[in-house]
């Protein structure tokens, strides 16, 4: 039977943010002419009514089909304003139906802006975790996490540090949470065996401990040709699965797992699929292939020097903004200072906020 296998949609706003093209590329199986049609239509909740609609010929033996919708200034998704609408695609007797909101994601001006607006992260590290289930998170219990985030003003997570349950996405969406979504990449425990026995000096602070001891742990692994369909297998899992979803506004190449070629073959990948959304890898120290300079936990006069020297021009620009992908660890006594981080962020445009570390602890119940 002829089908729709796959589909990946994007939208793009013009110079004035305001006209949108709804870019839609399907994958089918046909094995006879006929018609694909794709429906934008509002949300039932919001009466339903269509807003326009396109077909595209399929030929027997199709396999991919782009198509192009102009849409006159629909209303724009945010973390504040998550407006969706439903895309519906037709293929013969098979139909899809995928919610999308109209957003433009952008490294601009040095900056991540969002419909051309520059924005500042509030966020928190979620792992999946349940009280009772462990790994095995009930959706409501999900849902749960994130309303108590929007109540507290939290608008953004990273997917620390594998891709999440795919409904948390959908919640996402509707809520509006500005999301890092991030590949199953991990490989800090070599650092133990290969970098601790090196001779550090006690000044020295993490960035530059990280500096001399991560190399010698990462070319087996980061570093290594031998796992480089290993590495770029959890860019094309991550970025295939939650391609569609308006709240991922940046992928990850993972966590702690040093940097070498292996995250610049992963980087290419997701750039090559997906142009639409920068790539953040706190690993990668001199964003040499990274879209934005990452730190974890860098003390608040670290994070000021940062901001004025890491690829800083001679001029006092920079193409790269600064987000700490971890920080005011959480766990036993802590955090601390979170006024002082966030005063640090608000007053300087460059520090575009960062994910506490974390957003629960990992408790399992336990009765006597």
């Amino acid at each position: 039977m002829d089908r729709i296998d796959d589909w990946f949609l994007r939208t793009d706003l013009d110079a004035k943010y305001e006209n949108a093209t709804l870019q839609a590329t399907v994958d089918v199986t046909a094995s006879k002419s006929d018609s694909l049609k794709i429906t934008l239509r509002e949300l039932a909740k919001n009466g339903g009514a269509v807003i326009t609609t396109k077909d595209a010929p399929v030929k027997s033996g199709d396999t991919k089909i782009d198509l192009d919708l102009a849409v006159s200034n629909p209303k724009k998704w945010t973390a504040e304003t998550p407006y969706l609408y439903q895309v519906e695609i037709t293929l013969g007797a098979h139909t899809i139906q995928q919610n999308i909101g109209f957003r433009k994601v952008e490294l601009k001006g040095g900056l991540i802006r969002v419909n051309g607006v520059p924005i500042r992260i509030y966020g928190v590290n979620r792992h999946e975790h349940h009280p009772k289930f462990g790994r095995a998170v009930p959706l409501d219990f999900i849902k749960r996490d994130l309303l108590l985030m929007k109540t507290h003003n939290i608008n953004s997570l990273r997917c620390s540090h594998y891709p999440p349950h795919p409904k948390l996405f959908d919640m996402c969406d509707e809520l509006g949470l500005w999301v890092m979504d991030e590949a199953d990449l991990e490989t800090h425990g070599f650092y133990d065996c290969i970098a601790r026995p090196l001779d550090i000096p006690e000044e020295w602070d993490y960035e530059e401990r990280k500096k001399q001891t991560f190399p010698p742990a990462g070319k087996y692994t980061s570093q290594n040709p031998d796992w480089k369909e290993a590495y770029v297998d959890r860019m094309v899992q991550l970025v295939q699965r939650d391609k569609n979803h308006s709240s991922i506004i940046m992928w990850s190449l993972g966590n702690e797992a040093f940097y070498g070629d292996n995250h610049k073959a992963m980087y290419e990948y997701g750039k090559a699929f997906d142009p639409t959304r920068p790539i953040h890898y706190e690993g990668d120290v001199d964003a040499v292939t990274a879209d934005m300079f990452s730190y974890m936990y860098p003390p608040i006069d670290r994070l000021l020097h940062l901001m004025k020297t890491a690829g800083v021009k001679e001029d006092g620009s920079w193409d790269k903004p600064i987000v700490l992908c971890e920080y005011a660890h959480a766990m036993g006594n802590g955090p601390g200072a979170l006024d002082d981080y966030v005063e640090t962020f608000e007053a300087n445009e460059r520090l575009q906020g960062g994910y506490i570390w974390e957003w629960a602890n990992h408790g399992i119940w336990k009765e006597d």
